[in-house]
C-alpha cells in the first residue's frame, strides 16, 4: 500500500519540469485552463471536506475516492471564461461561499457533517453543484476584474502616448 502511494507521487511532474504559462498566470492551451480548473476543483473538494471534518473521521482508502468522485463531478460540464486563474485566496473565498451555502441547505454545521459522512449520491450532487455555481461566481468576478484592468491599462497607455507625442511637437516647435 506505501509502495502504491509513492509510486503516485513519482508519477507527479517536478515543479522545476512544469513549465509556467506564458503570462505568468493563463493557461496557455485549452489542456492548460482545463488543468487550472482540475486544480481549483481538487484544492475546493479538499478545503469543504476538511472543513466538514470529513477527512478526520475517514480513512486513506475511503476519502481519497470520494474526493476524486467529488472533483470529476465538480469538473464536469463546468466551462470557465478565459482568465480565470484562481489562487489559494479566491479558493478560500469559493469555500467560505461554498460552506455557507451548504450550512445554510442542510441546516447547520452539525447536520452538514453529518450528511456528508453518508456519501449519499443525492447530497454528492448538492455539493458538486454549489462549488460550480460558486466557481462560476468566481470566474466571472475575476474575469470581470481583468477586463477592468485591461481597460485602466490600455487608456494609461494611450494617455502616455498621447503626452509623448504633444511633448515631441512642443519641442519641434520651440527648435528653430
Amino acid at each position: 500500500m506505501e509502495n502504491d502511494r509513492k509510486d503516485n507521487i513519482n508519477q507527479l511532474p517536478s515543479p522545476e519540469s512544469a513549465e509556467p504559462p506564458a503570462s505568468g498566470c493563463e493557461a496557455t492551451t485549452k489542456k492548460d485552463s482545463r488543468d487550472q480548473l482540475r486544480l481549483c476543483a481538487t484544492l475546493l473538494t479538499v478545503r469543504v471536506l476538511t472543513k466538514c471534518q470529513a477527512l478526520k473521521t475517514r480513512s486513506h482508502e475511503e476519502w481519497v475516492p470520494h474526493t476524486k468522485h467529488l472533483v470529476s463531478q465538480t469538473v464536469e460540464g463546468l466551462t470557465i471564461p478565459e482568465g480565470f486563474c484562481p489562487d489559494a485566496k479566491h479558493t478560500k473565498k469559493i469555500c467560505k461561499a461554498v460552506l455557507r451555502d451548504l450550512r445554510k441547505q442542510f441546516g447547520g454545521r452539525c447536520m452538514l457533517e453529518s450528511v456528508i459522512l453518508l456519501q449519499d449520491p443525492v447530497v454528492d450532487t448538492v455539493i458538486v453543484k454549489s462549488m460550480q455555481v460558486h466557481i462560476r461566481q468566481q470566474s466571472a468576478r475575476l474575469a470581470k476584474k481583468a477586463t477592468s484592468q485591461s481597460l485602466w491599462k490600455d487608456i494609461l497607455q494611450v494617455s502616455a502616448f498621447s503626452a509623448g507625442l504633444l511633448a515631441a511637437l512642443i519641442l519641434l516647435a520651440f527648435i528653430p
